[in-house]
């Protein structure tokens, strides 16, 4: 089936129908509804190459997400899943560019014109792939924030005031000896912002306050969980606070405390970064800053979208923190006393 087919269905000529199509030029309204019957009865499907010729447009977006080798690359599927369904609402298709060299994958991408815009995930600290679409000039939206964002948009949660908030909660609890239990430590060698801002925002806060501070990196085993926490309970055995921010390791981090005979919330009370999921099929409810994860995706291809058809975006777009506390948090224990007073929701 072919436009010359729809044309004569239509009783129109075929530049008519590809201007129906296009949306080039000004069709009337009875002259579309013709057209578009024809195409319904026909079942006529336009070739896509042959229309990115002419749209100059391929429907594609790409998302840049270096992915994590192993097992707990399952972390980034969310984010992926979110940002696939937002694609299809904005009649989009979503290319994966899963390279460990973004920068290659990416200029190939849009040198090519295989894609309309690109997503960049996993953002560094410093990111050479944002300097690299802004020299392409082609539309982008950075999912994180950069120390130079290169004057490209960019979309992302508030880690630094996430990290702050769990500190500020503790530390209303009276709790002065506080750990923080972070991403694997390849995260932090490849300088990954969120992992960093997430930190930063924790410890600057608890130093404010004069509060004893402590924090590792964790690879989320079993071996990593040990590990981790003996590092941050030998250099502060009062440690009475535990920020964690690793999704994958949180269910070992709990069981291994109840191993070392540690209660929680009576000897050390707990909160954690991540999607309230993962909470769900943990068995003792935890305090959490929620990441927004479906969120983030969504508003991220919407703002890929928009800058992809003419509009202009707001440069930051920035989800504010959450707390939500349940049972794993609780005040200080009275030294004196020997008692645990428990918070209220």
């Amino acid at each position: 089936m072919t436009i010359a087919d729809v044309a004569r269905h239509a009783g129109v000529s075929r530049s008519t129908v590809s201007y129906v199509l296009s949306g080039k030029r000004s069709i009337s309204a009875e002259t579309i509804k013709r057209v578009e019957r024809s195409i319904e009865e026909l079942q006529f499907r336009p070739h896509a190459g042959a229309q990115s010729i002419r749209t100059r447009r391929t429907g594609v977006i790409a998302m840049a997400l270096p992915l994590v080798h192993g097992p707990h690359n399952q972390v980034q599927m969310p984010y992926v899943w979110a940002a696939l369904a937002a694609a299809r609402e904005a009649g989009l298709k979503l290319l994966m560019l899963p390279d460990d060299d973004g920068e290659t994958a990416i200029r190939d991408a849009v040198g090519t014109a295989l894609v309309d815009g690109v997503m960049v995930m996993e953002v560094q600290q410093r990111d050479q792939r944002a300097k690299l679409l802004r020299s392409l000039k082609c539309p982008a939206v950075l999912v994180g924030t950069p120390d130079n964002p290169q004057g490209l948009p960019y979309v992302d949660f508030d880690f630094a005031a996430c990290g702050r908030l769990c500190a500020e909660h503790l530390l209303e609890l009276g709790h002065s000896h506080i750990g923080f239990l972070g991403q694997p430590p390849e995260t932090y060698r490849r300088g990954v912002a969120y992992a960093a801002h997430a930190r930063d925002g924790a410890m600057t806060a608890l130093r404010e306050q004069g509060a004893q501070a402590t924090w590792t990196a964790c690879d989320p085993s079993s071996g990593g969980v040990v590990a981790a926490l003996e590092e941050l309970l030998a250099e502060d055995p009062e440690m009475s606070g535990l920020i964690v921010y690793n999704e994958w390791a949180l269910p070992l981090v709990v069981d291994r405390l109840a191993s070392l005979g540690h209660r929680v919330p009576g000897d050390i009370s707990v909160i954690a970064i991540c999607p309230d999921d993962a909470v769900e099929r943990l068995a003792h409810p935890l305090t959490t800053v929620s990441l927004p994860v479906e969120d983030l995706a969504r508003i991220s291809v919407q703002r890929l979208a928009d800058l992809i058809n003419g509009e202009r975006p707001p440069s930051v777009t920035m989800l504010a923190p959450e707390l939500k506390v349940r049972e794993s948090t609780g005040r200080r224990r009275d030294a004196a006393a020997g008692t645990h007073r428990p918070t209220t929701d």
